[in-house]
């Protein structure tokens, strides 16, 4: 499915004779939505996607993708507004208030004003507070402005931060950024007419934030690469001497994920090898980080840096462990396990936003012994386990597929 992006620089306008009636909307994002890599990308394309559904669809990035690929899809154009040049020399909109913002070069707003114009959006949707300072631009130019907010930036900003003690003190630079997050976020509610959030949990927290005024709709967060699962159940791995293999995958650059992956690998790991006789884990994601370089030499842990076929992994595992204990948005990797059959055991925080329902639909455990305990146990009875396997599938796929994401798009722009 995929037609030629858009050169950069190479047409500023859209032929609108060439684009139907129906509901047309302009997508603003930071980064490239095709071919989409991080979570970030993924919703954006996910979003793309849904909104597809009800006319056509422009996509616009400040910045090219790093790996240009063609997209055929009649209903999707996307076009990048800076080429790396432009990106590195053309002057910026505004000064960064906050380590998240989007360095918008002006050349940037230029061509995006002049496509709007031509493309006249009945919708835009504009990816988050780093993108701010265009708001106020994008305004006037569509009846219906939605900010999509993948995650509530202050809050989790604030929840990487210690309280008190001497840390605390040298992070007073970041107290000032989630300060001036929450300012973002607040001016950014009286600009758009509609919030999208990720999860119940975000929405809650935004209208905490903005006391109880955000005009705010779930829009989960959708299976990643749902297209490229097969529609049948995979057969279980062997499992010699009832021997799993774990899968964590994530962005092992981001603290969050190192913290987890580090934990499973020196601490639920050797509990489940104690109880089953043995285990394996499989890290896998991009940028790891060097800090995992004892981790990656334990014994029955591999550590495959970024990953040219995720389909690989999930074919090779036997569960998924996902012991986050910090971080926002909903987890995308718990998403993808379970759409591959995987049955995921993972904390409270690591699932939040997804509605899951712990024993059914999920294995949900806090501490180390808890998360081995609950990871042998489905382990220790096949049946369970094939069990598990079908009623994951079954729960993403009806909940989190692309059909629940259009429904949920359509819903919120009726």
């Amino acid at each position: 499915m995929h037609a030629p992006t858009n050169p950069i620089g190479a047409a500023t306008t859209v032929d609108s004779n060439s684009l139907s009636a129906s509901r047309r909307t302009l997508l603003v994002a930071s980064d490239a939505v095709w071919p989409p890599v991080s979570g970030g990308d993924l919703r954006n394309w996910q979003n793309a996607q849904a909104l597809a559904t009800l006319g056509d669809v422009l996509v616009t990035s400040v910045r090219e993708a790093s790996a240009p690929a063609k997209l055929d899809d009649s209903r999707i154009t996307t076009l990048a507004l800076t080429n790396p040049a432009e990106a590195a020399t053309s002057p910026r909109l505004t000064k960064r208030q906050t380590p998240l913002d989007t360095r918008i070069p002006q050349i940037a707003l230029s061509r995006l004003l002049a496509v709007a114009h031509d493309f006249k959006p009945d919708t835009i949707v504009v990816e988050g507070i780093p993108l701010f300072p265009l708001l106020s631009h994008l305004r006037p130019l569509a009846p219906t402005l939605v900010l999509d907010m993948h995650n509530i930036e202050s809050d989790l900003a604030r929840q990487m931060m210690p309280e008190s003690g001497c840390l605390a003190r040298l992070f007073s630079k970041k107290t000032r950024h989630v300060r001036r997050m929450r300012d973002m976020e607040l001016r950014s509610l009286r600009l758009v007419d509609k919030v999208w959030v990720c999860s119940e949990q975000d929405r809650d927290r935004l209208r905490n934030l903005s006391g109880g005024r955000a005009n705010a709709d779930v829009i989960p967060n959708g299976v990643p690469r749902f297209d490229l699962i097969p529609e049948q159940l995979a057969d279980l791995p062997a499992m010699a001497h009832g021997q799993p293999t774990l899968l964590f995958i994530g962005h092992l650059n981001y603290p969050p994920n190192l913290e987890a992956a580090r934990r499973l690998a020196t601490q639920i790991l050797p509990r489940m090898q104690t109880a089953l006789g043995g285990a394996k884990l499989i890290i896998a994601g991009r940028s790891p980080h060097r800090s995992l370089a004892d981790v990656a030499a334990l014994p029955d842990v591999e550590l495959i840096a970024n990953p040219d076929d995720l389909a690989e992994l999930y074919r090779r595992a036997h569960l998924a462990v996902v012991p986050l204990v910090s971080g926002g948005g909903t987890r995308l990797k718990i998403l993808e396990a379970m759409a591959w059959g995987l049955p995921v055991i993972a904390t409270r925080l690591a699932a939040e936003g997804l509605g899951l329902v712990d024993g059914v639909d999920i294995d949900s455990a806090e501490t180390d012994d808890e998360l081995a305990a609950r990871t042998v146990a489905l382990c220790s009875d096949p049946g369970w386990l094939q069990a598990r396997r079908r009623r994951a599938r079954e729960t993403v796929s009806q909940r989190f597929g692309p059909q629940a994401i259009a429904a949920a798009v359509r819903s919120s722009l009726a």
